[in-house]
């Protein structure tokens, strides 16, 4: 079997490839890091998704694609959302001739917050963000396409985090708590809003598990069996960390005002960091909790990292590469 992967240098991505077997191509930028990918052994493409030529010869022969390449960035820039995520999704599924499956790593952040605890695929799309927004315009032109017989399966992950996540929503915080900064030293709110994580590797239990005809035509989310509080995940990082979690609560609305002029700063600065955004503190009054039953039911996906155990995991290899 012939796969192509898109994003294979990327956290997911290369934990992805990994985790295949069979002849596996993938999808690289002339600028992208192919070092571990090279000691792997895989096909490079050389490309980009902007680029259709490239992508005609990324898929030639090719079984089954694994579409996860992607702008990511919760605070971007929205003609990047659209012109890698929407854009360069159409230019690849245009480019597919005769392939068995395309799987799409799309996010739960296409849905955003919820109303209905956990919310399943039928729920509504809300997007907080520009990045989920690009993410529901790419899932409606998929579903168009399936409707006209196009493979296509959806893959929603939630917050995903593990070993080489460096850029991300679980990245910043827990770094922020091992260096007990500032704005870890208190809650805004209650605390007791839910927050859905995922660890990377029943992620890619997922992704390959979804590799079936049964799957072709539907959506899912990939998430951990339960949402947690934002107190119950400072309790267990704290915890990990041995330090104490912070017992403050603040007003959301006297947090951002704390967090407004940072915000500031770190724009001037050219610095990018999730949790100095008032954004943030407005997602952490929100629920996201999601269910992965379907996922479940369809072709046996079945999550066996509680976030205690991936947590540590995560920051054992956050400790050994110095970034805590």
């Amino acid at each position: 079997m012939r796969i192509l992967v898109t994003g294979a240098t990327g956290f997911i991505g290369s934990h992805l490839v990994e985790a295949l077997s069979g002849e596996i191509v993938c999808l690289v930028r002339s600028t992208s890091a192919i070092e571990n990918l090279e000691k792997i052994g895989v096909e490079l493409v050389y490309g980009d998704l902007r680029d259709s030529e490239s992508l005609k010869k990324a898929v030639k022969d090719v079984d089954i694609v694994y579409h996860l390449a992607a702008y990511y960035t919760f605070h971007g820039v929205w003609d990047e959302y659209y012109n890698v995520n929407v854009i360069g999704t159409k230019n690849l599924i245009r480019a597919c001739q005769n392939i068995d499956q395309f799987i799409y790593c799309s996010s739960a952040e296409a849905v955003g917050p919820v109303r209905i605890i956990p919310a399943d695929e039928t729920h509504t799309c809300n997007p907080q963000y520009d990045y989920g927004e690009s993410k529901v315009l790419a899932e409606q032109f998929i579903n168009d396409e399936i409707k006209k017989g196009f493979p296509a399966t959806i893959l929603r992950p939630v917050g995903v985090y593990g070993p080489r996540c460096v850029n991300d929503v679980s990245y910043f915080f827990m770094v922020h708590l091992s260096q007990n900064s500032f704005l870890t030293r208190f809650i805004a709110g209650s605390g007791n809003n839910l927050v859905h994580f995922v660890y990377v590797k029943d992620v890619i239990q997922g992704f390959i598990k979804a590799c079936t005809k049964k799957a072709v035509g539907e959506t899912y989310f990939i998430s951990s069996e339960k949402a947690l509080t934002y107190n119950e995940v400072y309790e267990t990082l704290c915890t990990l960390l041995k330090r104490e979690p912070p017992s403050l609560h603040v007003s959301p609305f006297l947090a951002k005002i704390g967090i407004a002029p940072l915000e500031y700063m770190y724009k001037l600065l050219g610095k990018e960091d999730f949790m100095v955004h008032v954004s943030t503190v407005n997602a952490t009054q929100t629920d996201r909790a999601y269910s992965s039953q379907k996922a479940h039911n369809h072709f046996g996906f079945s999550p066996e990292y509680s976030f205690e155990k991936g947590a540590e995991i995560t920051l054992e290899w956050y400790r050994e590469w110095g970034y805590i």
